[in-house]
């Protein structure tokens, strides 16, 4: 006996049997065509921003940010269109962080690591001294 596994359309709540993408078939159709319509909108209009697509399309700007995460949609393709940086919210074209806020946690980064082998100096320097006047 085959067993069929089902699960919850992700957009609509719906259950359906599994497929790939975690849609009805309903939602993957309208999803589809939202992917289409925004994929002509780009093509004829190149310099549009992420927004500019989303109001002229009805797709939500979330769903286009997705797609360009998912590199469905190649930003390099696209002068204007941006992702938002996971942790300030501003446009960034380059992965997940903007880089302003990439910037400061390298700086961050490098400000602990230098901490920390201040610390491994200072603990061996002691240590040599402890066992300097062990020794003596």
């Amino acid at each position: 006996m085959t067993e069929l596994k089902v699960a919850h359309c992700t957009m609509c709540g719906k259950v359906f049997q599994v497929t790939l993408r975690n849609l009805c078939p309903e939602c993957a159709e309208i999803h589809d065509r939202q992917f289409e319509a925004v994929d002509r909108y780009l093509f004829k209009n190149r310099n549009a921003t992420t927004e500019q697509a989303a109001e002229a399309t009805g797709v939500p700007v979330k769903q286009i940010r997705d797609w360009i995460r998912n590199k469905r949609i190649s930003l390099s393709s696209y002068p204007n269109l941006t992702d938002i940086c996971d942790l300030c919210g501003s446009p960034t074209r380059h992965g997940h962080l903007c880089a302003a806020c990439s910037g400061r946690i390298r700086q961050d980064i490098e400000k602990m690591l230098a901490e920390e082998e201040k610390e491994r100096a200072r603990k061996r320097e002691h240590s040599f001294k402890v066992r300097g006047e062990v020794e003596e």
